[in-house]
């Protein structure tokens, strides 16, 4: 059982195996561990990811995690950030380059989950994909039909 004061909570989170090992890293600050642990906890507990391993770069100052979506899918990295944080374009090419190298995926293009998480918890995901990708085919087949689909299609093939 969890204590219910905000100081309990406080114990128990920084107990945290996990936001131990990220601390340990010593490669980003404590609004960074954090963010991370955040992102952590909702992708185990809440998305039922598989594999979630911690990482840490110091050449980027920060914890990135690779983990899977599904058991059977291929590993993602997701780099979490606060929402007080912004990058530059020349930033996300450095962060997709060395964490993509490291991670060693050459079946796809190169790609990573930018986890933003808001001031109260709120987490959000984008998949940041270097260069252009197809979209995945509409789940439904009267999609398909859809001239406004297929404008979209043709516009993105050329």
């Amino acid at each position: 059982m969890r204590p219910s004061s905000s100081d309990g909570a406080e114990t128990w989170i920084s107990a945290h195996p996990r936001l131990r090992e990220m601390l340990a890293l010593d490669v980003a600050d404590s609004t960074h561990v954090h963010t991370a642990f955040l992102v952590y906890m909702d992708l185990l507990e809440v998305r039922n990811w598989h594999d979630v391993q911690i990482f840490g770069s110091s050449e980027l100052h920060l914890i990135y995690l690779i983990g899977k979506e599904k058991e059977d899918h291929l590993p993602q990295a997701i780099v979490p950030t606060p929402v007080s944080t912004s990058y530059s374009h020349e930033r996300i090419q450095q962060m997709m380059k060395v964490i993509c190298e490291q991670e060693e995926k050459q079946t796809a293009p190169a790609s990573l989950l930018l986890a933003v998480v808001e001031s109260d918890s709120t987490i959000v995901y984008y998949k940041l994909t270097d260069g252009f990708v197809m979209p995945d085919p509409p789940d439904f087949v009267e999609d398909i039909d859809n001239k406004q689909w297929r404008k979209k299609r043709v516009r993105l093939l050329r």
